[in-house]
């Protein structure tokens, strides 16, 4: 069974310091930049406006999936938590919009803002998860350590997920959308 979840504004909506880092930047040294804040403050809120985001998510016994899928940091979990997390297409179109238009600066701006939403919300996600079913492995997502990217197509098609996208790279697009996964060692 696949369950889609609809997260509230708090569970995705970034860390001011976290997306200012991200965008190299440290507040105390722009807190005297009115307009540079101000912008950036408009760039925030355009992002809240921009997305529309999303968690599909299943439970499947270990031995249901295949071995090639599964990292060898999960060894002796009985259970996994595969799940797709995405903030919808919206923003992509909104900094597609900025770079087309010329506007580079903003465009990086609320992609930056968009990767840090997407940050907290698989972190609060994950929360929930570890919530419900108690001790498990860490986080971890395709692309990563020895399990290919390209095994996103297989998550994607086993949550049953419409409006994403998966390259034959494995990249998935909507851009701001990733699979995750995380082992439970509790039957």
């Amino acid at each position: 069974m696949v369950e889609i979840y609809l997260p509230s504004v708090e569970e995705y909506m970034p860390d001011k310091i976290l997306f200012l880092a991200r965008l190299k930047a440290r507040y105390k040294n722009i807190v005297n930049e009115t307009d540079l804040l101000v912008r950036l403050n408009e760039l925030y809120l355009e992002g809240l406006r921009n997305v529309s985001p999303t968690v599909h998510h299943t439970v499947r016994p270990v031995e249901e999936l295949p071995p090639p899928l599964i990292p060898n940091s999960f060894l002796n979990v009985k259970r996994v938590s595969l799940f797709l997390s995405t903030l919808g297409k919206s923003i992509d179109e909104s900094i597609n919009s900025f770079l087309e238009r010329g506007r580079t600066h903003d465009a990086a701006v609320l992609d930056a803002w968009a990767s840090e939403a997407l940050e907290a919300l698989n972190e609060s996600f994950d929360e929930k998860l570890r919530n419900k079913f108690g001790r498990g492995t860490m986080r971890f997502s395709p692309g990563y350590g020895e399990v290919d990217i390209r095994w996103n197509r297989y998550i994607v098609e086993l949550l049953k997920v419409d409006g994403v996208e998966v390259l034959n790279s494995g990249i998935m697009v909507p851009r701001k959308t990733t699979t995750c996964m995380i082992g439970w060692y509790d039957g």
